[in-house]
Protein backbone atom coordinates (compact mmCIF):
# COMPACT_ATOMS: atom_id res chain seq x y z
CA UNK A 1 0.00 0.00 0.00
CA UNK A 2 1.21 3.56 -0.81
CA UNK A 3 0.84 6.79 0.94
CA UNK A 4 -0.61 10.40 -0.02
CA UNK A 5 0.11 13.55 1.78
CA UNK A 6 -1.68 16.98 1.99
CA UNK A 7 -1.40 20.17 4.02
CA UNK A 8 -4.33 20.75 6.75
CA UNK A 9 -5.29 23.64 7.82
CA UNK A 10 -6.30 23.89 11.63
CA UNK A 11 -6.10 27.61 12.83
CA UNK A 12 -4.78 31.07 12.02
CA UNK A 13 -0.94 29.87 11.12
CA UNK A 14 -1.13 26.32 12.27
CA UNK A 15 -1.16 23.76 9.73
CA UNK A 16 0.02 20.04 9.90
CA UNK A 17 1.09 17.43 7.25
CA UNK A 18 -2.00 14.31 6.94
CA UNK A 19 -0.60 11.23 5.19
CA UNK A 20 -2.80 8.69 4.22
CA UNK A 21 -2.97 5.39 3.32
CA UNK A 22 -3.85 4.49 -0.26
CA UNK A 23 -6.10 3.23 -1.80
CA UNK A 24 -7.95 4.92 0.95
CA UNK A 25 -8.49 2.83 4.15
CA UNK A 26 -11.98 2.23 5.66
CA UNK A 27 -10.46 3.16 9.02
CA UNK A 28 -11.85 6.21 11.63
CA UNK A 29 -8.00 5.81 13.21
CA UNK A 30 -5.22 8.75 12.53
CA UNK A 31 -1.91 8.75 14.61
CA UNK A 32 -1.16 12.23 15.60
CA UNK A 33 2.71 13.08 16.44
CA UNK A 34 3.32 15.93 18.75
CA UNK A 35 6.42 18.16 18.79
CA UNK A 36 9.39 16.83 20.42
CA UNK A 37 10.44 19.81 22.96
CA UNK A 38 10.47 22.84 20.51
CA UNK A 39 11.50 20.54 17.61
CA UNK A 40 9.65 21.02 13.86
CA UNK A 41 6.89 18.81 13.34
CA UNK A 42 9.07 16.52 10.92
CA UNK A 43 11.05 15.38 14.34
CA UNK A 44 14.44 14.52 15.07
CA UNK A 45 16.23 13.58 11.69
CA UNK A 46 13.34 13.31 10.32
CA UNK A 47 11.93 10.44 12.41
CA UNK A 48 8.31 12.02 12.40
CA UNK A 49 8.18 12.13 8.34
CA UNK A 50 9.67 8.48 8.13
CA UNK A 51 7.25 7.46 10.91
CA UNK A 52 3.91 8.78 9.46
CA UNK A 53 4.63 7.18 5.87
CA UNK A 54 5.58 4.15 7.19
CA UNK A 55 2.23 3.69 9.01
CA UNK A 56 0.04 5.17 5.72
CA UNK A 57 1.73 2.65 4.18
CA UNK A 58 0.40 -0.10 6.62
CA UNK A 59 -2.88 1.20 5.99
CA UNK A 60 -3.02 4.21 9.30
CA UNK A 61 -3.38 7.75 8.95
CA UNK A 62 -0.96 9.74 10.45
CA UNK A 63 -0.59 13.31 11.33
CA UNK A 64 2.17 15.98 12.14
CA UNK A 65 1.59 19.21 13.13
CA UNK A 66 3.45 21.99 14.60
CA UNK A 67 1.61 23.45 17.84
CA UNK A 68 1.47 26.81 18.44
CA UNK A 69 4.21 28.87 18.60
CA UNK A 70 6.40 25.60 17.45
CA UNK A 71 8.39 25.19 14.52
CA UNK A 72 6.05 26.92 11.52
CA UNK A 73 3.50 27.94 14.12
CA UNK A 74 5.35 30.97 14.57
CA UNK A 75 2.14 32.59 16.55
CA UNK A 76 1.55 31.47 20.18
CA UNK A 77 -1.73 30.75 20.85
CA UNK A 78 -3.68 32.30 23.94
CA UNK A 79 -4.90 28.39 24.41
CA UNK A 80 -2.73 25.72 26.20
CA UNK A 81 -0.82 22.91 23.88
CA UNK A 82 -3.55 20.55 25.38
CA UNK A 83 -6.73 22.95 24.33
CA UNK A 84 -4.43 23.65 20.82
CA UNK A 85 -4.56 19.90 20.46
CA UNK A 86 -7.57 18.85 21.01
CA UNK A 87 -9.08 21.38 18.46
CA UNK A 88 -6.80 20.20 16.03
CA UNK A 89 -8.79 16.35 17.08
CA UNK A 90 -11.86 17.97 16.30
CA UNK A 91 -10.45 19.70 12.97
CA UNK A 92 -9.36 16.56 11.30
CA UNK A 93 -12.99 14.93 12.69
CA UNK A 94 -14.96 17.21 11.27
CA UNK A 95 -12.62 17.39 7.84
CA UNK A 96 -12.22 13.83 7.59
CA UNK A 97 -14.15 11.97 9.62
CA UNK A 98 -11.56 10.35 12.33
CA UNK A 99 -13.34 9.27 15.39
CA UNK A 100 -10.22 7.54 17.14
CA UNK A 101 -6.85 8.60 17.84
CA UNK A 102 -3.57 7.90 18.70
CA UNK A 103 -0.94 10.26 19.92
CA UNK A 104 1.96 10.92 21.87
CA UNK A 105 5.68 10.80 20.70
CA UNK A 106 9.17 11.89 22.37
CA UNK A 107 9.98 13.53 25.91
CA UNK A 108 7.12 16.46 25.84
CA UNK A 109 5.25 14.83 23.55
CA UNK A 110 5.15 12.34 25.54
CA UNK A 111 3.96 14.44 28.57
CA UNK A 112 1.09 16.00 26.51
CA UNK A 113 -0.26 12.90 25.11
CA UNK A 114 -0.82 11.79 28.81
CA UNK A 115 -2.39 14.71 29.70
CA UNK A 116 -4.92 14.43 26.16
CA UNK A 117 -5.07 10.82 26.77
CA UNK A 118 -6.89 11.73 30.04
CA UNK A 119 -8.41 14.79 29.02
CA UNK A 120 -10.31 13.05 25.97
CA UNK A 121 -11.99 9.85 25.08
CA UNK A 122 -11.44 10.19 21.80
CA UNK A 123 -7.69 9.32 22.62
CA UNK A 124 -7.52 4.99 22.38
CA UNK A 125 -3.70 4.94 22.00
CA UNK A 126 -0.54 6.56 23.77
CA UNK A 127 2.87 6.53 22.53
CA UNK A 128 5.45 7.50 25.29
CA UNK A 129 9.06 7.84 24.49
CA UNK A 130 11.36 8.52 27.98
CA UNK A 131 7.97 9.99 29.38
CA UNK A 132 7.31 9.89 32.88
CA UNK A 133 9.00 7.53 35.61
CA UNK A 134 10.02 8.32 39.33
CA UNK A 135 12.93 7.82 40.59
CA UNK A 136 13.89 5.47 43.98
CA UNK A 137 15.65 2.53 44.81
CA UNK A 138 16.11 0.65 41.39
CA UNK A 139 16.80 4.35 39.71
CA UNK A 140 19.35 4.45 42.73
CA UNK A 141 20.55 0.70 41.82
CA UNK A 142 20.79 1.60 38.35
CA UNK A 143 23.09 4.35 39.08
CA UNK A 144 25.40 2.38 41.29
CA UNK A 145 25.79 -0.23 38.22
CA UNK A 146 26.32 1.87 36.00
CA UNK A 147 29.13 3.68 37.97
CA UNK A 148 30.56 0.28 38.75
CA UNK A 149 30.82 -0.33 35.19
CA UNK A 150 32.85 3.23 34.48
CA UNK A 151 36.90 2.90 33.77
CA UNK A 152 38.69 5.12 35.61
CA UNK A 153 39.50 7.45 33.09
CA UNK A 154 35.52 7.96 32.96
CA UNK A 155 35.46 8.62 36.44
CA UNK A 156 38.18 11.20 36.42
CA UNK A 157 36.33 12.76 33.42
CA UNK A 158 33.19 12.57 35.38
CA UNK A 159 35.29 14.21 38.43
CA UNK A 160 36.28 17.13 36.14
CA UNK A 161 33.12 17.82 34.43
CA UNK A 162 31.30 17.98 38.22
CA UNK A 163 33.54 20.18 39.57
CA UNK A 164 33.30 22.65 36.65
CA UNK A 165 29.71 22.26 36.99
CA UNK A 166 29.46 23.31 41.13
CA UNK A 167 29.24 26.86 40.17
CA UNK A 168 26.11 26.67 37.44
CA UNK A 169 22.87 28.01 38.27
CA UNK A 170 20.34 26.02 40.19
CA UNK A 171 18.58 25.26 36.54
CA UNK A 172 21.66 22.70 35.46
CA UNK A 173 20.63 20.70 38.51
CA UNK A 174 16.68 20.88 38.50
CA UNK A 175 14.97 17.36 38.81
CA UNK A 176 13.08 16.12 35.63
CA UNK A 177 9.95 17.17 37.59
CA UNK A 178 10.93 20.10 37.96
CA UNK A 179 11.15 19.92 33.87
CA UNK A 180 8.63 18.27 32.86
CA UNK A 181 4.94 18.36 33.00
CA UNK A 182 3.93 15.69 35.24
CA UNK A 183 1.31 14.94 37.39
CA UNK A 184 1.34 15.26 40.94
CA UNK A 185 3.50 12.66 42.36
CA UNK A 186 1.29 9.56 44.03
CA UNK A 187 -1.12 10.47 41.36
CA UNK A 188 0.25 8.53 38.00
CA UNK A 189 -1.43 5.16 39.39
CA UNK A 190 -4.88 6.34 40.22
CA UNK A 191 -4.59 8.16 36.43
CA UNK A 192 -3.03 4.99 34.89
CA UNK A 193 -6.19 3.00 36.93
CA UNK A 194 -8.27 5.08 34.70
CA UNK A 195 -7.10 4.88 31.40
CA UNK A 196 -6.83 0.71 31.68
CA UNK A 197 -10.64 0.90 32.61
CA UNK A 198 -10.94 2.92 29.41
CA UNK A 199 -9.22 0.55 27.34
CA UNK A 200 -6.60 2.38 26.51
CA UNK A 201 -3.50 0.71 24.11
CA UNK A 202 -0.25 2.41 25.83
CA UNK A 203 3.89 1.91 24.02
CA UNK A 204 6.29 2.85 26.14
CA UNK A 205 9.92 3.01 25.43
CA UNK A 206 12.59 4.44 27.37
CA UNK A 207 15.86 5.15 26.00
CA UNK A 208 19.29 5.68 27.91
CA UNK A 209 18.77 9.31 26.21
CA UNK A 210 17.12 10.13 30.02
CA UNK A 211 18.79 10.66 33.00
CA UNK A 212 16.00 9.70 35.43
CA UNK A 213 15.61 6.40 33.69
CA UNK A 214 18.07 3.72 34.48
CA UNK A 215 16.73 0.34 35.49
CA UNK A 216 13.81 -1.09 33.90
CA UNK A 217 11.94 -1.66 37.13
CA UNK A 218 11.31 1.66 37.70
CA UNK A 219 8.75 1.14 35.16
CA UNK A 220 7.04 -0.64 37.46
CA UNK A 221 7.93 0.81 41.07
CA UNK A 222 6.02 4.08 39.39
CA UNK A 223 2.93 3.04 38.05
CA UNK A 224 2.38 -0.27 39.96
CA UNK A 225 0.00 -3.43 39.24
CA UNK A 226 -1.34 -1.57 36.54
CA UNK A 227 1.73 -1.57 34.88
CA UNK A 228 1.42 -4.78 34.18
CA UNK A 229 -1.69 -4.60 31.85
CA UNK A 230 -1.99 -6.75 28.80
CA UNK A 231 -3.26 -2.87 27.56
CA UNK A 232 0.41 -1.92 28.35
CA UNK A 233 3.50 -2.33 25.80
CA UNK A 234 6.83 -1.82 27.48
CA UNK A 235 10.11 -1.61 26.48
CA UNK A 236 13.91 -0.18 27.33
CA UNK A 237 16.47 0.44 24.94
CA UNK A 238 19.29 1.14 27.18
CA UNK A 239 22.00 1.58 23.97
CA UNK A 240 19.76 3.81 22.25
CA UNK A 241 19.92 7.45 23.02
CA UNK A 242 16.92 10.13 23.14
CA UNK A 243 16.64 11.48 19.74
CA UNK A 244 17.52 8.38 17.91
CA UNK A 245 21.03 9.67 16.01
CA UNK A 246 21.74 6.52 14.83
CA UNK A 247 19.85 4.81 11.81
CA UNK A 248 19.49 1.57 12.96
CA UNK A 249 17.97 3.05 16.18
CA UNK A 250 15.36 5.15 13.88
CA UNK A 251 14.28 2.10 11.75
CA UNK A 252 13.94 -0.07 14.56
CA UNK A 253 11.72 2.60 16.43
CA UNK A 254 10.07 2.71 13.66
CA UNK A 255 9.04 -0.84 13.13
CA UNK A 256 8.29 -1.05 16.38
CA UNK A 257 5.19 1.41 16.37
CA UNK A 258 4.19 0.37 13.03
CA UNK A 259 4.20 -3.44 14.69
CA UNK A 260 2.41 -2.21 17.68
CA UNK A 261 -0.37 -0.29 15.95
CA UNK A 262 -1.04 -3.09 13.69
CA UNK A 263 -1.36 -5.43 16.21
CA UNK A 264 -3.41 -3.35 18.60
CA UNK A 265 -5.50 -1.25 16.27
CA UNK A 266 -5.71 -2.83 12.73
CA UNK A 267 -8.77 -5.20 13.94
Amino acid sequence: MSAAEEIVTLQDDVFGILSQPQPAADSDLCIILLNAGFIHRSGPFRLHVRLARALAASGVAAFRYDAPGVGDALTRSSETQLQATRASLDALSAQFGYRRFVVGGICSAADLGWLLALADPRVVGLISIDGLARQGFWYSFGRMRRGLQKSPREWLTAIRLRLARSGASAAATASPEDLRDWPVRGSEREQLHRLVERKLEWFVLFTAGTSYFLHARQWLATFGREARSTLVEFRFWPRCDHTFFAESDRRKLIDAIVAWVGARFRH
